[in-house]
C-alpha cells in the first residue's frame, strides 16, 4: 500500500492524533569520523495499511496544504529530541526538513522562533534543509527570511543538489551555508561531478554533505572528493531516537 491509498482527510486525521513521529539519521564528520548530527524523518505508520513512503504522504501534504501541520509537527519534534539529548549530555545538531511552501509564509519564521524559545535548544543545534529549491518564487524574499534565522545561529542546507532540485546558484541566492549533496549523485559514481560540486560550494562558503552512503568505497571517494560530512546506511539507517543513542554509545569511529 501507498499514500496514494488514503486522502488528505486520513493524513490530517494522523498529524492530530500523534500517529506520526520522527526517526532519525546520523552524520558524520569526515575528517574524524565522529558523529555531529542527525537528520529528522517524517514516518507515518497507517493504522490499517501500515508504513507508509515518506515521499509520497510529504507529496500528498503539498498538494492538500496539509504541509505547514506536518512541518511545524517535525520542527516541534526535532527541537524536542535536540533539547533532550542536550540534558542527557548528547551535543548534536538536528537537521529539519523544509518545504518552500513553509517558506513562503509567516507562518514557519513565527513557529521557528517559538520553538526554538520553548524548547530551549540553542539555535547552533538546528539545520534547516530546504528541499527542492527550484520550487522557491521569490528568492529575494525567501533570502531575507533566512538571512534572519542565520543571523540567530541557524544552519540554512540546500538539499538534493545533483537530483535536478537544486542547484549550488539557488542555494547562493539563499545564503545557505551548506550543500547536500542527492543520494542519486553518489550511487551514480561520478565523482569527478562531486569533486566539481565540492569545490564550488567551498569557494561559496558551504559546508558539503554526502547524502546515500552505502558502501565503504562510497564513503572514501567522498572524503578524498572533499566533502565534510557523510549520511547514509553504511553509516546507520533511521530509526527512532532511542534506539539512535543505543546505537551511538556503540559506534566506533
Amino acid at each position: 500500500m501507498t499514500a496514494a491509498d488514503v486522502d488528505a482527510r486520513e493524513l490530517a486525521r494522523a498529524i492530530a492524533d500523534h500517529q506520526l513521529e520522527v526517526h532519525v539519521q546520523p552524520q558524520i564528520d569526515l575528517p574524524s569520523g565522529d558523529v555531529v548530527a542527525v537528520e529528522g524523518l517524517s514516518r507515518w505508520t497507517h493504522p490499517r495499511l501500515g508504513p507508509m513512503p515518506p515521499a509520497e504522504f510529504v507529496a500528498l501534504a503539498e498538494a492538500s496544504g496539509l504541509i505547514h501541520d506536518l512541518g511545524l509537527f517535525a520542527l516541534r519534534e526535532c527541537c524536542r529530541i535536540g533539547r533532550d539529548w542536550r540534558r542527557r549530555g548528547i551535543d548534536l545538531a538536528v537537521a529539519v526538513n523544509v518545504s518552500p511552501l513553509q517558506l513562503q509564509t509567516d507562518r514557519f519564521f513565527d513557529e521557528l522562533e517559538r520553538q526554538l524559545a520553548e524548547s530551549g535548544l540553542p539555535p547552533a543545534d538546528l539545520i534547516v534543509e530546504v528541499t527542492e529549491a527550484e520550487r522557491i518564487e521569490d528568492y529575494a524574499v525567501v533570502a531575507g527570511r533566512l538571512d534572519i534565522i542565520q543571523q540567530w545561529g541557524v544552519t540554512v542546507s540546500i538539499d538534493d543538489f545533483g537530483s535536478g532540485h537544486s542547484s549550488i546558484e539557488r542555494a547562493v541566492a539563499v545564503h545557505a551555508k551548506e550543500l547536500k549533496l542527492d543520494r542519486s549523485l553518489v550511487a551514480a559514481g561520478d565523482w569527478a561531478a562531486v569533486g566539481d560540486a565540492v569545490a564550488v560550494a567551498k569557494q561559496s562558503g558551504m559546508r558539503v554533505v554526502a547524502e546515500g552512503v552505502e558502501t565503504r568505497e562510497q564513503l572514501e571517494r567522498v572524503t578524498v572528493a572533499g566533502c565534510d560530512r557523510a549520511q547514509g546506511y553504511y553509516i546507520a539507517r533511521p530509526c527512532q531516537a532511542g534506539e539512535f543513542e543505543e546505537w551511538l554509545r556503540s559506534f566506533v569511529r
